[in-house]
């Protein structure tokens, strides 16, 4: 597993800028012609050695209508192909899923099909239907080629009916001969990047003073220009023992089993993006309900001024990505907390793959919800896991925070607190994480176990409990209240 490292580059000029804009410009024009010229079944010929397609245009010079350097336009072939071989694969695994539950087909046809999908030359002459040699092990056998070549045809359309594109000229891959890295009698960090004239390097200055290796990404964002480097994982695993559970939540990031929470400002910080969003797109619908008066009234002009000074998108999602980078680091720091105090040895965490917001909700709740970035919270906690040898067992979230840990029954939960009949009042995140470390040894309810089986099973066990407690209650002559090993 791979991570994406992050160095940054400021103090660039605008010539610079504009150099490095116009060389992704064409860096994505290459990629685009390649995609609509080999990124369909015209593409299978090329799979086994993509560098054909490099020779071929070396030799008749195609590639000099791009007006890039070689090693870029190289650079973008062998980074499409890398797609293009993906996409493949993955159309591969569908057609093969599709021929084996297919019950028109024998063993051997099947065995025919699935060898064409190996052999992507062969593949290509059967699906463009041109004459090739049977191999060896199929000469002798009873297989009815046109129906499985049409057959194969019409999936491989299918699925690969769609080439891909780039519309966004704002990236591209370097690698390791078309930069060099240096550092100045300040210790400044500078690179140089290949320009479009030969022999003449763009130095940008650098945030980070350790040196890069190997293929880099360039990306440009208006004026910020990010170096993104992908390096491979280390793992250093803890020597952990205890077993924790986790509940995700709004008013701290993680509670554990233990009772300890982690990121307890955490709904300040949401609530305080999710209210500065609100007050800015009021005042945007303001602004367009003034460019909608306009554009009846006829004046044009004053519309489309107000449209490019006033509703542009830039500082817009610029604001936003910088507001949502400070969330994700309050998150990873919760989590480095979380396992560098509790160091456990299995970590057992709820799913919310299946949690869907109720439609009835105010646009100010939903935009609250989103900002939880639930789907980047679970991301995280997979990667910290990995990265530290903790056993991850993910769990039925299911009425997890809605009955007692201690007795089963069903309670109310309010905000952090949950309301038990026998219990009284409990601590509502730490209720639940407690209910998750018990379901992982569940044996009735599994992470793809229905909620209302879930709710059926646990009134079940509620059920059979009471019939215990009455029972015992007759034998012993103790009332429950009495009982003080009651569960």
């Amino acid at each position: 597993m791979k991570k994406t490292i992050k160095n940054y580059c400021f103090n660039a000029t605008q010539s610079k800028l504009n150099e490095l804009y116009e060389i992704a410009l064409r860096y994505t024009s290459v990629k685009n012609e390649v995609f609509q010229r080999y990124g369909s079944i015209s593409g299978l010929n090329y799979l086994s050695y993509p560098r054909q397609i490099r020779n071929e245009w070396v030799k008749t010079n195609y590639a000099n209508k791009f007006g890039l350097q070689a090693r870029y336009w190289k650079q973008a072939v062998d980074e499409v192909f890398s797609n293009i071989k993906s996409n493949w694969s993955n159309g591969f695994r569908k057609i093969k899923n599709n021929i084996y539950k297919n019950k028109n087909y024998t063993e051997v046809e099947k065995h025919y099909a699935f060898y064409l999908l190996k052999a992507s030359i062969l593949l290509y002459k059967a699906i463009t239907f041109q004459s090739f040699d049977l191999p060896e092990i199929f000469k002798d056998k009873d297989i009815r080629r046109d129906k499985i070549h049409k057959y194969l045809k019409s999936r491989s359309r299918k699925y690969l009916r769609t080439k891909s594109y780039q519309n966004k000229n704002r990236s591209f891959q370097i690698d390791r001969n078309m930069y060099d890295i240096h550092k100045d009698n300040k210790g400044r960090t500078w690179i140089g990047i290949m320009g479009l004239t030969p022999r003449k390097r763009v130095r940008l200055q650098m945030t980070s003073s350790t040196e890069s290796t190997g293929n880099l990404r360039i990306v440009l964002k208006g004026k910020h220009i990010e170096i993104h480097q992908a390096e491979d994982i280390q793992v250093n695993p803890i020597e952990g023992k205890d077993k924790r559970a986790i509940d995700k939540g709004f008013s701290e990031v993680i509670t554990s089993s233990s009772g300890r929470k982690y990121g307890e400002q955490f709904n300040q910080l949401l609530k305080k993006e999710s209210d500065r969003l609100s007050e800015k797109n009021k005042k945007r619908n303001k602004i367009r309900a003034l460019t909608d008066k306009y554009e009846k009234k006829g004046d044009i002009v004053k519309s489309e001024i107000i449209k490019k000074n006033n509703l542009g998108k830039r500082k817009y999602f610029y604001q936003k990505e910088i507001n949502l980078n400070e969330i994700k680091q309050f998150i990873n720091l919760s989590l480095n907390r979380f396992i560098t105090e509790e160091r456990p040895a299995v970590m057992v965490t709820e799913d919310l793959r299946f949690t869907n917001w109720n439609k009835k909700l105010s646009k100010n709740v939903k935009r609250y919800f989103s900002s939880w970035l639930k789907g980047y919270l679970q991301e995280r906690i997979d990667y910290k896991v990995m990265l530290n040898g903790v056993q991850q067992v993910v769990v039925n979230s299911a009425y997890g925070s809605q009955i007692c840990h201690l007795c089963g029954r069903f309670g109310v939960r309010n905000g952090d607190k949950f309301y038990c009949e026998v219990h009284g009042v409990l601590d509502a995140d730490h209720n639940a994480a407690l209910n998750y470390l018990t379901r992982m040894s569940d044996p009735d309810i599994t992470v793809y176990t229905p909620y209302r089986k879930v709710k059926d099973i646990l009134q079940e066990r509620l059920r059979l409990s009471n019939q215990d407690s009455r029972y015992s209650v007759i034998k012993t002559g103790q009332s429950e209240s009495e009982r003080t090993d009651y569960v």
